[in-house]
């Protein structure tokens, strides 16, 4: 294994005199094979003193290499004692060529000769001479042996995780007899008393849990617990801990165990699954009876975010908190009115946010990983929205709807081109408009937080949302003829197709030719074909145009066909027009509108058979679900009649409109998807206007301040950051880690991870305050200025760039060494 010529060859070059006392003559072939240059070789034999006089005084300056057959004698009889004190003593056993291959001394010997089998390997050997320094001891040398006997990092964390991850590195610590070095450093850094690797697992996982439950049933030390939770938190090791903590659950029967405890400590609690789902149907009952609030089921789901198991139950988390938004939005609210300028302003402030909790409740419960836990509160959530919501605000509403009018604060629909569009047309400036059929205003106001998220990512969009009256009724062929330049809209009587000064409007070859008719260089193209266009031929596309309308449609084409995925329809639709934003920067375009031809109603429930209005006609030009065109029309029970000079629709047709949310019997077609109507959700549509390139000044970052600490003198801290500002659409969230470190940098407590994005206007609510404990090695840096440090989490990255840091003086009292499992 090891080359004894060649490590004498390296030690004659230090030394002039080298003694190798051979036991038994084990080597005696190998010492006689030897030849060095300038080295003479003597063997002693009873001639201790002619070898004596040899070296001392004929040859003075000579090398020697003087070999025994036997053991060392003993001190009283070695006449040789002085000389071999003074000089290298070679031993060419095993164990003491390992050494000195190694480059430790002789101190080593019995604590390496333990582990003969590990020297067996070349390899193994060299692996661990790499790791070696001059400042080893036994503990450090035995950790270094298990690291490379398995393939790990050189520390005990890493030795464990290797370990947990499959039984047979355990078995090769056997194999080699490091089990009990193993249990020693364990019990060394952990304070875990035992000799069983199960053992240990089970003890580590109780002792993350108990800490949030009950410290006193914490067995072992505060570093312990850091173990499991740095555990939980790296990406390399995450789905060894995931797999365990499911059987060590199922092996302690967790499940018992946690329905006694105070759901007050089970909130703080990730080491096991069964920690969320006790808090979330500890939450589904609070919401059942209405016991909590959105403050509350925030707060609580905030605290969750960035636990373990959050992301296995994240949907069901914000199912959660739009059933609690949109509970508290209906018990909180007076659906009232004064006028119809009232209700459309009241609608775009205030009321529309119903509407959006109720389809982030949709969207979350519909991809939630638990669809039976939610069955109950769905039930719940149709109910509250249906009929304590939607029913009752269009019922408040319906008086005023039958006053509809087209001329209110609020731009209308049919003024659009004139009022938005030719502006830019006068500056001589290009403009993009983006019409979404079934664009309703709160799926608009969402989308402009969306384009805004983006901007946060590129600081390249300013984007702003307003309300805009819809044309009534509410559907496609009337709505997309109101949005492009008219000086008059009529439907004739044949069919429902909207004429613009006596042009047709259906499709998308008669809009391009109207917009043509007001300006020569605008066109019409659908948004699919817009994104087909490479980046040189869409600049090319567009580099004369005046005006480009782009036409999508998901919302309305889904309703139609697949009502129940209307809302994924929704979500898809965001993706969409923030491609066809970007697609237009590409395009060298800046200035963009975005807008819809109606809105629409919507709920999960279908409605029943018996709930529909039957309203007998004759004439009928057009009927669906929420509108019916034709002459000689009557209002009726169900119904409210317009003429077109109501609506600003020119010709003799007469309108029926269903009063509030009731629906008109016809054959086919789905019920749970409808427009054509007078509800504020119908009515009420976005005007998004989006600038690219001037957004990058106004987009910043919460300001988090670290409250400041007198001193510390216990191994637990609260610490409070404080949000300073709310985060809104000009200032977004900013994600810290926060821990204690030594002057040096060196991690003294658990790191804790957050997000602060408060929308609290009260400067006290925006206050988070967390419980930090220190490492077991705390008391090394006792009396000395300790920092406390906030990292920022970057998107994409492993770099947490130091964002604020504060320094402390710790001053631990003497008994605080044993509090809190020390």
């Amino acid at each position: 294994m090891i080359d004894i010529q060649q490590r004498l060859k390296t030690i004659f070059q230090k030394e002039r005199l080298v003694f190798w006392y051979d036991d038994k003559e084990a080597l005696k072939n190998e010492f006689e094979a030897i030849e060095l240059e300038d080295v003479e070789k003597l063997v002693i034999d009873n001639n201790e003193f002619g070898i004596k006089r040899q070296l001392l005084s004929l040859q003075p300056n000579d090398k020697f290499l003087i070999y025994s057959p036997t053991k060392a004698p003993q001190d009283e009889e070695n006449w040789l004692l002085d000389l071999n004190i003074a000089n290298y003593m070679f031993s060419a056993d095993k164990t003491s060529l390992v050494l000195q291959n190694l480059g430790l001394d002789v101190s080593f010997k019995e604590f390496v000769s333990q582990f003969d089998r590990f020297f067996n390997s070349k390899t193994r050997l060299e692996a661990l001479k790499n790791l070696l320094n001059d400042k080893e001891s036994e503990d450090t040398l035995a950790l270094k042996i298990m690291a490379v006997s398995i393939g790990c990092d050189d520390n005990i964390e890493s030795i464990m995780l290797k370990l947990f991850s499959h039984e047979r590195h355990f078995e090769t610590l056997g194999k080699y007899k490091l089990a009990n070095e193993f249990f020693k450093a364990v019990t060394s850094k952990y304070s875990y008393d035992g000799e069983s690797l199960k053992d240990l697992l089970y003890k580590l996982f109780q002792n993350h849990f108990y800490y949030s439950i009950d410290k006193s049933k914490s067995t072992l030390n505060s570093d312990a617990r850091l173990f499991v939770k740095s555990w939980m938190d790296s990406s390399r090791h995450k789905e060894s801990f995931e797999i365990l903590s499911k059987e060590i659950s199922d092996a302690l029967n967790i499940d018992n165990i946690i329905t006694d405890i105070e759901i007050a400590k089970v909130i703080s609690c990730d080491t096991y699954e069964k920690c969320d789902q006790v808090v979330i149907s500890h939450l589904l009952r609070k919401l059942d009876n209405d016991s909590i609030n959105s403050v509350e089921m925030t707060k609580i789901i905030t605290m969750r975010e960035h636990t373990f198991w959050f992301e296995s139950y994240k949907n069901i988390y914000k199912a959660l908190l739009s059933a609690s938004l949109l509970f508290d939005f209906v018990k909180d609210t007076k659906l009232t009115m004064k006028n119809f300028e009232d209700g459309l302003q009241e609608y775009a402030k205030h009321w529309y946010k119903a509407d959006s909790y109720y389809r982030d409740y949709s969207v979350y419960s519909g991809k939630a990983e638990h669809l039976e836990l939610l069955k109950p509160l769905s039930s719940k959530i149709e109910d509250v929205y249906l009929n304590s919501y939607l029913r009752e605000l269009n019922d408040n509403w319906q008086e005023f709807a039958q006053k509809y009018m087209t001329n209110t604060t609020i731009l209308h629909q049919q003024n659009f081109y004139n009022t938005k569009v030719e502006p830019y047309l006068q500056k001589k400036n290009k403009v993009f408009v983006i019409i979404s059929d079934a664009l309703r205003y709160e799926c608009g106001v969402a989308l402009t937080s969306q384009i805004l998220a983006e901007n946060k990512k590129r600081d390249r969009f300013s984007a702003t949302c307003k309300a805009m009256l819809s044309s009534l009724p509410s559907y496609t062929q009337l709505g997309m003829a109101s949005l492009l330049p008219h000086k008059e809209l009529s439907i004739k009587d044949k069919n429902d197709i909207v004429f613009a000064d006596d042009k047709s409007s259906s499709g998308m070859a008669n809009r391009d030719k109207i917009l043509k008719s007001y300006d020569e260089n605008a066109f019409a193209i659908g948004y699919e074909d817009f994104l087909k266009y490479k980046r040189e031929e869409g600049r090319a596309l567009v580099k004369n145009a005046s005006v480009v309308y782009i036409y999508h449609d998901e919302i309305d084409k889904m309703g139609e066909k697949n009502e129940i995925k209307t809302f994924d329809a929704v979500q898809s639709t965001f993706l969409s027009i923030i491609k066809i934003i970007k697609q237009i920067a590409n395009f060298n375009g800046s200035n963009i509108l975005i807008t819809s031809d109606h809105g629409f109603l919507y709920t999960n429930q279908a409605t029943l058979e018996s709930e529909f209005c039957k309203v007998e006609v004759q004439d009928v030009i057009k009927q669906n679900r929420r509108f019916i065109i034709g002459k000689n029309l009557e209002s009726g029970t169900c119904v409210h009649k317009y003429s077109g000079a109501d609506l600003g629709i020119s010709g003799d047709n007469e309108y029926l409109i269903p009063k509030s949310i009731n629906k008109i019997r016809v054959q086919g077609g789905g019920n749970r998807f409808v427009h054509g109507g007078a509800s504020l959700q119908e009515l009420v549509i976005p005007l998004i206007e989006v600038n690219v390139g001037k957004g990058k000044k106004d987009i910043k970052e919460v300001n988090v301040d670290i409250i400041p600490l007198r001193s510390i003198s216990t191994n637990t801290v609260n610490v409070s950051l404080f949000q300073s500002e709310i985060a809104d659409d000009k200032t977004k969230p900013v994600t810290l880690k926060i821990a204690f470190e030594s002057a040096e940098g060196v991690l003294l407590s658990d790191e804790i991870k957050h997000t602060f994005n408060s929308t609290e206007q009260y400067d006290t609510n925006r206050e988070t305050k967390f419980k930090m404990t220190f490492r077991q090695n705390i008391n090394e840096y006792n009396n000395q200025t300790i920092r406390l440090v906030t990292k920022k989490v970057l998107d994409g990255s492993s770099e947490t760039p130091i964002y604020k840091e504060i320094k402390v003086k710790l001053a631990l009292s003497f008994f605080n060494d044993f509090d809190d499992g020390f």
